[in-house]
């Protein structure tokens, strides 16, 4: 069994307050992986995380996916690239005091896009990682681009690339929310499943974020899932809350809950 597991921004971070991460979170989180790993020996683990309030604010301020035009979006593009490590660096440190043998591969370091297409990224080193029980972290990154300069990789689209080469049993994406929602932000009315035939028909119910996210929030995100499980019919995903203890270890368990998103 192999998972990619997302831990959304939302979900690691106060997105409302400039770098704030929620230690205490991050770490409970991580003893539930490293508890569904102890219960599960054969599960094989890739997990990414995004940005939260530490890269989305300054690409934001920058407008870094758009692309680079001048010498301040270059720095521009040095000061997300830096936000985005440290809340990385951060996620890395607590999974390893846990004993969480994990990996940092950032997508700045081996990614390259063309019109905000993977060009090519390096990713034997990621494969040989899980194939080894090593559990291998992604995030949202800046890339180098070679028509815009550069751009921003949202998590969700590394899962796609990723997905299309090694091919997961499942895709969990957990954040603060329930799962997908008709009436965001009341969060009412949840939708319990999507398919590639409903999404048309409900697509304009849902909404981006609440806080600032330049990758477009849950809307996006469904679209991304979307298009894996276009090219992937096999994959189930689950879009859940990680907010209440053991929810996620109970995913990564096999009892799912929220929104499921499938062929």
């Amino acid at each position: 069994m192999m998972i990619f597991l997302k831990l959304g921004g939302s979900l690691i971070t106060n997105k409302d307050i400039p770098f704030s991460p929620r230690k205490e979170t991050i770490k409970r989180l991580g003893e539930e992986i490293a508890q569904a790993m102890d219960k599960n020996i054969d599960l094989k683990l890739l997990i990414g995380h995004g940005s939260g309030s530490f890269g989305h604010a300054v690409a934001h301020q920058f407008g870094t996916r758009e692309g680079i035009h001048s010498d301040k979006d270059w720095i521009g593009f040095q000061q997300v690239w830096s936000a985005a490590h440290q809340l990385n660096q951060i996620v890395i440190d607590i999974f390893s005091e846990i004993g969480l043998p994990v990996l940092s591969f950032p997508p700045s370091a081996s990614l390259i896009s063309k019109g905000h297409k993977i060009e090519k990224w390096v990713i034997e080193p990621i494969v040989t990682s899980i194939e080894n029980k090593l559990i291998p972290i992604v995030f949202g990154d800046v890339v180098i681009d070679q028509e815009t300069g550069a751009t921003i990789f949202s998590t969700e689209e590394l899962f796609s690339f990723l997905a299309s080469k090694t091919h997961p049993d499942q895709i969990l994406l957990a954040g603060i929310e329930g799962g997908v929602y008709m009436d965001y932000p009341k969060c009412q009315d949840l939708i319990p499943s999507i398919t590639t035939a409903s999404y048309p028909l409900i697509s304009k119910y849902i909404t981006t974020s609440s806080s600032t996210d330049v990758t477009g929030g849950m809307a996006s995100k469904v679209k991304n899932m979307l298009e894996i499980i276009q090219a992937n019919k096999k994959i189930t995903i689950h879009i859940f809350s990680g907010e209440n203890k053991d929810n996620l270890f109970r995913e990564l368990s096999g009892n799912n809950t929220g929104t499921l998103i499938s062929h």
